[in-house]
C-alpha cells in the first residue's frame, strides 16, 4: 500500500468515505507461491513455514493502519534457521522483514515478501551481575524483562507505553524509549552489547573479546568501509557538529550516525548502527542491557509555561 498525501478535508465532521477494499486478491487463494514455499520448506522443514492464505492474512496487519500481505511467513527456532533464511533470500533476490510483537504504529512489522516471526521461539531473560545487566532475547516483552529485574531493584531504561506487549527486538530495532527515557535512557545509550546476524549470514557478538578480529576475517570489506566512513565524517567539522546536535535531542529519525563518532572499531560502530536500524542491517538475536535503579516512589506534576520556547 503506497503512502498517500494527507487530505485534511477528509477529517472534517460530516465527511463520509467508502471503506477501503479488504478482500485478498483471488491469486492468493492457494497461499504462498509453490516455488517459494517449496524452497523454504526444504531448508527449514514444513512445520516452520506458514503458507496458507489464512496465515498470510493473519500476518498482514500490525498495530499500524497499514496492511501488507506477505508472500510467506517463516518461524525460525535458532541462528542456523536465520542464516538459512538470509542466505536463501540473498541468493534468490528476495526481501526479508523481521516481526516481533508488531506493536509499532508505523508498519515496520509488515512486509510483502518473506516475513520472519521472531517472537515465538526467541524469549528469555538472564539476569547478570545481581541485576546490573540483563541478557535478553528479542521475543521477550519489556514487562517480562522488568519483572525479572524488579527483585534486584533494577529496570530497563527504555519505557515504551506498550511495554506489556512490545518486545526487545522491536524496542532495539526502533531505538524505542518512551516518554520518560529522554536521550539518556533509550536503547542506544543503555545497550551494552548485541549479538546479530548480518545478511551474509555472519554472526557477530559485539561483547566478545575477539569480536573485531572475527569480523575482520569474515567481512574485511565491511570493516574497511565502516572505518572509511568514520574517517570521512570526523574530517568534516561541520558535519560532526551537526550530527552531535541532532542527537542531543530526542530523535529516532534515520540511522544513528553518531555511532561513527562514538565507536572506535568496526564492531563498536556496528553495535550503534544496529540500534534503530529497523532490521535493515541484520537480525538481532540477543541484547545485553545496562540496567538502571528502579525508583519505587515517583511523583508527577502539571506545569504551565507561557510559551513553547519557555517550556
Amino acid at each position: 500500500m503506497p503512502l498517500l498525501e494527507p487530505k485534511p478535508e477528509a477529517l472534517r465532521p460530516g465527511t463520509t468515505r467508502a471503506p477501503s477494499p479488504d478482500r485478498v486478491p483471488g491469486r492468493w487463494a492457494s497461499g504462498s507461491p509453490v516455488e517459494l514455499r517449496a524452497g523454504l520448506t526444504a531448508l527449514l522443514g514444513p512445520e516452520k513455514v506458514l503458507w496458507k492464505v489464512s496465515d498470510l492474512v493473519r500476518y498482514a496487519s500490525d498495530a499500524s493502519p497499514y496492511r501488507f500481505l506477505p508472500q510467506v511467513v517463516v518461524v525460525p527456532e535458532d541462528l542456523d534457521d536465520i542464516s538459512a533464511i538470509l542466505s536463501y533470500a540473498h541468493g534468490n533476490g528476495r526481501g526479508v522483514v523481521f516481526r516481533a510483537a508488531g506493536t509499532s504504529l508505523n508498519g515496520q512489522a509488515q512486509g510483502e515478501d518473506i516475513l520472519v516471526d521472531v517472537r515465538r521461539h526467541w524469549t528469555g531473560v538472564e539476569v547478570l551481575d545481581d541485576g546490573a545487566r540483563a541478557r535478553i532475547r528479542p521475543g521477550t516483552t519489556v514487562m517480562r524483562a522488568n519483572a525479572a529485574l524488579a527483585r534486584h531493584g533494577r529496570v530497563l531504561g527504555p519505557d515504551p507505553a506498550s511495554a506489556i506487549a512490545c518486545t526487545i527486538g522491536g524496542v532495539v530495532a526502533n531505538n524505542a524509549s518512551g516518554m520518560t527515557a529522554g536521550t539518556t535512557r533509550n536503547s542506544y545509550r543503555t545497550v551494552s552489547s548485541l549479538t546479530f546476524v548480518l545478511p551474509s549470514g555472519t554472526v557477530v557478538d559485539t561483547g566478545g573479546a575477539d569480536a573485531d578480529e572475527l569480523l575482520r576475517h569474515a567481512e574485511p570489506r565491511l570493516c574497511d568501509e565502516l572505518l572509511a566512513l568514520k574517517a570521512e565524517i570526523e574530517a568534516d567539522e561541520v558535519l560532526t557538529a551537526r550530527i552531535r546536535a541532532k542527537y542531543e535531542l530526542k530523535n529516532t529519525n534515520g540511522y544513528r550516525l553518531d555511532a561513527f563518532l562514538d565507536g572506535s572499531t568496526p564492531v563498536k560502530i556496528l553495535r550503534g548502527l544496529m540500534v534503530g536500524s529497523e532490521g535493515t542491517f541484520g537480525f538481532i538475536s540477543e541484547v545485553v542491557f545496562e540496567t538502571l535503579p528502579l525508583d519505587r516512589h515517583v511523583s508527577a506534576a502539571l506545569l504551565f509555561f507561557p510559551s513553547l520556547s519557555a517550556a
